[in-house]
């Protein structure tokens, strides 16, 4: 377990960025995605070079307290997902100068909006289809939508959060919904909209 606190002093050493994440093709000047391999091999890489600047990474034991000085997103690995989970590498510096890190776990999500009365037919299809199944967990939300016609007045749109293991499962989902949704956002024009906010301030009211 580590704690956070703000230094006294400004530091200049830890957190050295390695190997990222991204293979460049030079003969074309284009990026490329790495396979599962690559990114075990590139990660593995970066904790060997972060170990040999003394950040090794803290997974258990005695309650330690050091100063923030560099954050690295990263994965773990999982021998059940091929790319691993999400995680977040917080480098961190001792009072007595030792250093050392530790790896934060998360699941990265997105919001899709739905318009209303669509909510059970959107559903059903996000669970199965996008990115040919690697949605971890869905969850229906009400949030005030900034982009609609007046959204001072406080109205609340559907939406749902859908999380993912691992950033590479995210793109996956985003790459197939995000045609949909820019279709299904062309063809709702702006009375459709406006009605939409009108109806829920008349289901309010009643």
């Amino acid at each position: 377990m580590s704690k956070t606190r703000m230094p006294a002093n400004s530091y200049r050493r830890g957190g050295k960025q390695a190997y990222s994440g991204v293979k460049v093709n030079s003969s074309r000047g284009n990026y490329e995605p790495l396979s599962s391999n690559e990114k075990r091999e590139s990660v593995r890489l970066a904790d060997s070079i972060d170990e040999a600047h003394g950040f090794t990474r803290y997974e258990s034991g005695k309650k330690k307290v050091g100063w923030l000085v560099n954050i690295k997103s990263t994965t773990i690995e999982d021998e059940n997902l091929p790319d691993g989970r999400a995680a977040v590498d917080c480098y961190f510096i001792e009072e007595d100068g030792g250093t050392f890190k530790t790896s934060l776990k998360y699941d990265p999500y997105f919001l899709v909006a739905v318009k209303r009365g669509y909510e059970n037919e959107a559903e059903e299809w996000l669970k199965r289809s996008p990115g040919d199944g690697v949605l971890k967990s869905l969850r229906k939300v009400e949030k005030e939508d900034l982009q609609m016609p007046n959204h001072l007045l406080g109205y609340r749109r559907t939406f749902f959060e859908l999380r993912f293991n691992n950033v590479t499962d995210l793109l996956a989902a985003r790459k197939d919904i995000m045609p949909i949704a820019a279709r299904n956002k062309t063809s709702m024009d702006a009375m459709e909209i406006y009605a939409e906010v009108a109806r829920y301030f008349l289901f309010i009211q009643a």
